[in-house]
């Protein structure tokens, strides 16, 4: 791994001729590398660093107003402008290169671009500590992130068909992409998020690059193991309607990865994109803007090339606003070390802390991809109920992952192994049921003997002071991890107080349900590394491109839901019910408190985590059974439970006794459900405002109608929509009692 040792007293010059020396060992890398701050470093040197007193972060917040930004005049940045024109040049070969040349230029804080900049609060960090060699400086190599292969200016294809392209990637080059894509590796290696797509013409990828996240990028690794079969790759691109020399594809694989890019028709993408208010995954225009070097041919090719893939590639020089997937070194060498590992028969049980925004969730991706490929198998404990990777929010979980994560969380929503409702999101009004049940989640586990020797992959919630120190501590008690990888923030506000080693952890008094005097001498030795988070960008980039939190649980709930759809044009008005009568249910209400009178109308249209009380769980709580049967049993408390899945309540009918649910878990699962829990997790608004294709079939002309979800009228065609009132207690007394 490279040391970047760069001080406060080096020169500009200097830092040229170090960049110059760096490029001159890779002839395949960036003309300039963008250095980065996330380095394999001791516990002791990153708490140091955050701590000393001469460590201090003195760049400035940017000011997001219409008049000018402050600028640091001491210091130049390697920027890829975003508003400014961009000299470019450009040449069409004969099978469709289009070369780029980026010309560099500085750009304002307030710009957003393949570089961040650093502001007040989330600055970036320097260190500097006598006797240590990592030291940081904030300069212009130090204040950016590394782009470990260079960014395409050049891009050869051929169009196989309207929805198939063949693209040439050189060795050690990427490309970035803002959309959905189908792709199979014909010859070399590429490589996302840590997964190696070996050459293999049967085998198809999906990979997903959505805004709202950090745009995913394809490399080029180099060629692969296996020799390329040049006769059967071309018997397949013929198939396909493309009809080209064997000797071309040959000369080709010396040098370049092969690659047949399809447009990706998924249903929950499609879904999504219709029904969510904010641009996710459509194509956006991604074509250089038009120079000398830009011409009308050129422009027109690589504008056909998007359209066919449905999907946005960004080159080098593009004027394309959005957070930019980087990948440090360091993410590959931890990884190798946890395969050395394994391979040794040691325990692989990880441990990811760290504040808020600091790339967790993609270094849990990036781990698991790697560790895939060696062990076939990993186990993903999931404590983080505001953004969980497997399933949608309010639940811990543990899931077994043999595939790769080729897109963010909701794109990959799969049943997990073990799962327990929280109640919400946010832990701070129920710490202790949260704690009780990561326990019996790992207790779960514990029980079940095939994952004893499964790689474990634990993720944690982002909340780092008060009540989130004292359930951290719990948890890396009850966790018992063999290793423990925290990631420190460039704000300080994001981080712990302090690197939770072993001997903080063992003699900390806080906790929520554990106490150092218990658990000092259970508590094993783990190793603790600590990275700089590499995940941190500008506020105007997060403000112009990312999500609000509720936001990202929105769609991935609407993921869940969307296994139900059998086409893009899906409601949820179009979803048969099932029919449960509430003599066979509980029901729990976990995050208000309502009169047993009202349980039933709370919890028509809301979401409920369907769950299994048995009779320990059902004893442990008070709760109310009506002696005439008017009502379910209804739990006062939320007791801890296993959670199969979600659903959303249809309808109740009073007078039967009756609930109506829908849901995407399958009968014989739901056979299983006999509580419902109705939590702080809510509802998608664009799930229930959408309206079915029949109301909207025959109004081409007329904006599109959107229906809430309850609704009466002489047809579904024609309804007469219930108009929104605030709610009257007394109205539902009326009708109940």
């Amino acid at each position: 791994m490279k040391k970047l040792s760069t001080k406060k007293t080096k020169t500009a010059s200097s830092s040229r001729k170090s960049n110059t020396n760096d490029s001159s060992d890779s002839t395949n890398m960036a003309e300039k590398k963008l250095s980065f701050v996330s380095h394999l470093l001791s516990a002791k040197s990153v708490y140091d660093s955050l701590k000393n007193g001469q460590t201090k972060p003195t760049s400035k917040r940017s000011k997001l107003k219409k008049k000018t930004s402050r600028k640091n005049k001491t210091s130049s940045k390697l920027n890829v402008d975003n508003s400014s024109t961009i000299n470019q040049s450009v040449s069409v070969t004969g099978i469709g290169a289009l070369k780029l040349k980026l010309k560099e230029s500085n750009i304002s804080d307030e710009d957003n671009s393949f570089q961040s900049s650093p502001n007040e609060d989330d600055s970036f960090l320097t260190a500097e500590k006598e006797g240590i060699e990592e030291t940081f400086a904030m300069d212009e190599e130090s204040s950016s992130l590394q782009a470990v292969y260079q960014t395409l200016d050049t891009f050869d294809f051929l169009l196989i068909n309207p929805n198939e392209v063949l693209a040439f990637i050189p060795f050690q080059t990427c490309f970035y992409f803002k959309g959905r894509l189908s792709l199979t590796c014909l010859s070399g290696i590429a490589e996302m998020q840590g997964f190696s797509i070996e050459q293999n013409l049967s085998k198809t990828y999906h990979v997903f690059s959505p805004r709202g996240y950090s745009l995913q990028c394809i490399r080029s690794v180099g060629k692969s193991n296996t020799s390329f079969n040049a006769s059967r790759a071309h018997a397949l691109l013929k198939s396909a309607g493309l009809t080209c020399e064997e000797n071309l594809l040959k000369k080709k694989s010396s040098e370049n990865v092969l690659l047949i890019l399809r447009s990706l028709n998924f249903g929950m993408i499609d879904y999504i994109s219709r029904i969510f208010p904010i641009n996710i995954l459509k194509k956006e225009e991604c074509v250089p803007p038009e120079s000398n070097y830009w011409r009308d041919e050129n422009r027109n090719l690589f504008g056909k090339l998007c359209n066919q893939l449905d999907t946005s590639i960004v080159l080098r020089g593009s004027i394309f606003s959005a957070r930019f997937y980087l990948q440090p070194d360091v993410w590959a060498e931890y990884a190798q070390q946890l395969m050395d590992k394994y391979q040794k028969k040691e325990t692989v049980r990880v441990m990811l802390l760290g504040g808020k925004g600091v790339g967790k969730s993609t270094l849990l991706r990036y781990l698991v991809n790697q560790l895939i490929q060696k062990c076939g198998t990993v186990l993903v404990v999931d404590f983080d109920p505001g953004q969980p990777e497997f399933f949608p929010a309010g639940c811990v979980t543990a899931s077994l992952v043999s595939e790769p994560l080729l897109g963010p969380n909701f794109t990959h929503i799969q049943q997990p192994l073990f799962s327990y409702f929280v109640g919400d999101a946010d832990i701070i009004g129920c710490p202790e049921r949260y704690v009780r049940s990561c326990r019996q989640l790992l207790i779960d586990c514990k029980l079940k003997f095939a994952l004893e020797n499964v790689p474990t992959l634990i993720n944690t919630m982002g909340f780092t002071s008060g009540i989130g120190l004292d359930v951290t501590l719990d948890l890396i008690r009850l966790t018992q991890p063999h290793q423990l990888l925290q990631i420190s923030s460039r704000s300080l506000r994001r981080n712990f107080p302090a690197m939770l080693e072993r001997d903080y952890v063992a003699q900390h008094q806080r906790g929520w349900l554990t106490d150092a005097a218990e658990w000092s001498e259970k508590l094993p030795n783990y190793e603790l590394q600590a990275i700089y988070s590499s995940a941190e960008l500008s506020e105007k980039s997060l403000e112009e491109w990312g999500f609000r939190a509720s936001e990202l649980r929105q769609i991935g709930l609407m993921s869940y839901f969307s296994q139900l759809s059998n086409s893009a044009r899906w409601s949820l008005m179009d979803s048969v019910p099932y029919c449960i009568s509430w003599q066979d249910l509980a029901v729990c209400i976990c995050h208000e408190s309502v009169p047993p009178a009202l349980t039933m109308a709370a919890l028509n249209a809301s979401l409920v985590a369907l769950c299994i009380l048995d009779n320990d769980a059902a004893a442990s709580v008070p709760y109310y059974q009506a002696a005439d049967g008017k009502y379910p049993k209804i739990l006062r408390e939320l007791p801890l439970m296993p959670c199969l899945g979600y659903g959303i309540i249809r309808g109740i009918d009073l007078a039967r006794g009756r609930v109506y649910l829908i849901s995407p878990e399958p009968a014989e699962r739901l056979a299983h459900v006999n509580c419902l829990v109705m939590g702080g997790v809510r509802v998608p608004e664009s799930l229930l405002l959408d309206a079915p294709l029949s109301v909207n079939q025959d109004e081409e002309c007329v904006t599109k109608l959107r229906v809430p979800y309850g609704t009466f009228g002489p047809s579904v065609a024609q309804p007469a929509c219930r108009p929104y009132r605030k709610y009257n207690p007394v109205f539902t007394l009326r009708n109940v009692v």
